[in-house]
């Protein structure tokens, strides 16, 4: 951002005419008023797990159609069986994450 001739007078005007006495006087006058202040608002992200959560199951569940569609019936491969079982493993980790996430939020 460019600053131009005017924002440079108004911030020289202000750093002569600011009366700094009042607060180079008392010390604790920024501590007393920061106190006096209302606490920030803590802002709610849960929905970004719930999303991701969403996101990632629906991708697992793809993954399962996917892998069942493509099948042979009657012939199981080693490629299968190690495909099904990573899958597996995949989706009980995604769902207990899943879970424990909503279970944490539960007791909130």
């Amino acid at each position: 951002m460019k600053r131009d001739k005017i924002d440079k007078n108004i911030s020289l005007l202000l750093k002569e005419q600011m009366p700094q006495a009042a607060a180079d006087d008392n010390e604790w006058f920024t501590r007393k008023v920061l106190n006096r202040l209302p606490p920030k608002p803590e802002r709610n992200y849960a929905w970004i797990n719930v999303a991701v959560y969403v996101i990632s199951l629906a991708i697992c569940l793809a993954g399962w159609v996917i892998f069942i569609f493509s099948l042979t019936p009657g012939i199981l491969l080693v490629k299968d069986l190690l495909s099904g079982i990573a899958l597996f493993a995949v989706t009980v980790v995604l769902l207990w994450h899943a879970l424990g996430h909503l279970l944490r939020m539960a007791e909130t």
